[in-house]
């Protein structure tokens, strides 16, 4: 059994980004473990206290439910002011991650891209390199995916995503657009990057990659061998 530990920022971040492989680690018995770093409400809020707070337990619903769905190990939820690069933010979040990382252990980390427009998704990336410098119990393995209508928007200001890593998820993709349902109000309808047409489309775009129907690609950060 392989313990998966995923850091992203948001609830949908998890789907969006390794959906089908986590589907693919659920089928292995592997224990998966979720840790979302930002609230990903305030934002758009921030004058609605009620609205703020609705949106909040709107968004932890839909997380539990896919948790629910993949059998998870873990969950938790941070709940950091989202679009705050403060230092001080930065120092707490990078803690945080560090005490979870070190009470879960995890073989292998699926956390964001750095070159990727939503500052929130680039904070969690260097958090977990942070945390992840030395470490009693080394990470295995850490890869970093992309999120649609995100890492595609920052038009190579942060570099380009270059994938070097693919997971077949031919027999997972159905399950995982089920899963994408559970946050149809962060979709769109196409040509939105977040649609499930786009969405299906990348999906075979990296499988075609690779010789397979269906695929999500990331970019290896380090396997220690």
């Amino acid at each position: 059994m392989e313990k998966i530990l995923i850091i992203c920022a948001h609830p949908d971040d998890e789907v969006l980004g390794c959906g089908g492989t986590l589907l693919k680690h659920k089928k292995l018995k592997d224990q998966i473990n979720i840790l979302f770093v930002f609230e990903g409400s305030s934002a758009k809020n921030k004058n609605n206290i009620n609205e703020f707070n609705l949106n909040l337990k709107k968004r932890e619903k839909s997380a539990m439910k896919v948790a629910k769905y993949l059998k998870t190990n873990s969950v938790k939820f941070l709940n950091n002011e989202n679009l705050n690069s403060s230092s001080d933010n930065k120092l707490k979040i990078t803690n945080e991650i560090t005490k979870h990382i070190e009470e879960i252990k995890p073989d292998t980390i699926y956390t964001h891209s750095s070159k990727d427009l939503n500052i929130d998704h680039r904070t969690c990336l260097e958090s977990v390199l942070i945390s992840t410098r030395v470490n009693k119990n080394p990470v295995k393995k850490i890869l970093s995916f992309e999120i649609p209508s995100s890492t595609e928007w920052s038009f190579n200001l942060y570099g380009t995503f270059a994938p070097n890593y693919y997971v077949k998820i031919d027999e997972f993709i159905k399950s995982k657009m089920k899963l994408l349902k559970f946050y149809d109000y962060e979709l769109k309808p196409f040509p939105y990057p977040r649609s499930t047409e786009n969405i299906l489309s990348q999906a075979k775009l990296s499988g075609s990659a690779v010789g397979t129907n269906y695929a999500e690609r990331f970019e290896v950060i380090k396997i220690l061998n």
